[in-house]
């Protein structure tokens, strides 16, 4: 399955799209668009992939995404059982920017929106205190008219120019990929790693799967991301398993097979390579920076 574009349009009535949803499980394919996206999960929990990030969500994860970033929400298993009782919600907000004309951001009293706007094209995982306004705001905006819908939208951004309280969601290597219709191959791929980051993937299958041969498909793949295919493969496994050492009481060894390495070692050095420190190291400097948040 590619990577979908979807064309999100406001109606006649509003400029920008708010949806609250109460589902089974959240549903969507891998897919992007040109809008920002502003998604609050009020109930949910499962494993959030954005650009070359995978890392777990759970209720109260609240994320900004700028235009044409790749992304999928996917619930944990539980909630796909036929007999299960529990329900995703999710509070989404969805706007262009140019939804009040094309200037409009570019005014001078929206330069720190701005800034934020442009830092959003690595997705923004908003915490803290501007995490708790923001929420507030999004329950309000949905049942506001009008001029106050506008005004709520500009309240939320303008929470949101708190850089203290965000944290950018893909690495500093990725590069927003230019998301074509001529882009299938590439998609298939995408969507293929986002499936199977977690057991061993061949490059013979992922060159099959874009119907080329392996040489052919490395220059490709390194054309269209700036990376090779290990090496995009690489930052995503290494991704969730920083997520998995910081929320989870598994040993480096299990999360090292979580993650689709089978060669302990290996991922020690990876690791140390991207993230300046081995996988214990990062552990316990997270702990220890937790404990004394704890401790304030």
């Amino acid at each position: 399955m590619k990577a979908q574009k979807e064309y999100l349009s406001a109606n006649m009535l509003h400029s920008f799209r708010v949806k609250h949803t109460i589902l089974p499980y959240m549903d969507s394919p891998w897919h992007y668009h040109p809008d920002y996206e502003l998604i609050y999960i009020v109930n949910g929990t499962g494993k959030r992939f954005v650009g070359d990030s995978v890392e777990n969500f759970t209720h109260g994860d609240l994320v900004l995404l700028g235009p044409n970033l790749p992304h999928v929400w996917k619930n944990d298993d539980n909630y796909h059982a036929t007999d299960s009782a529990i329900n995703a919600e999710v509070i989404v907000i969805q706007f262009k920017n140019d939804a009040f004309g094309e200037t409009f951001f570019s005014l001078p009293e929206f330069k720190e929106i701005s800034k934020m706007l442009d830092f959003s094209s690595r997705g923004l995982k908003i915490t803290g205190r501007t995490r708790t306004k923001v929420i507030k705001e999004m329950w309000a905006i949905i049942d506001c008219t009008g001029v106050n819908r506008i005004i709520g939208l500009l309240n939320i951004l303008n929470h949101i120019t708190d850089l203290n309280d965000l944290t950018p969601i893909c690495s500093s290597s990725f590069k927003r990929i230019r998301y074509e219709q001529s882009s299938e191959k590439l998609n298939k791929v995408l969507e293929h790693i986002v499936n199977n980051f977690q057991k061993p993937i061949q490059l013979d299958d992922v060159a099959n799967l874009a119907s080329m041969s392996k040489t052919a498909f490395c220059r490709f793949f390194k054309l269209k991301t700036t990376k090779t295919f290990n090496q995009y493969l690489t930052d995503v496994r290494i991704g969730y398993a920083c997520e998995l050492l910081m929320d989870s009481d598994l040993s480096v060894a299990q999360i090292s097979a979580l993650c689709g390495f089978n060669n302990q070692s290996f991922f020690n050095r990876q690791f140390k390579l991207l993230k300046g420190a081995t996988p214990s190291e990062y552990q316990q400097r997270y702990k220890h920076m937790n404990e004394k948040i704890q401790k304030v």
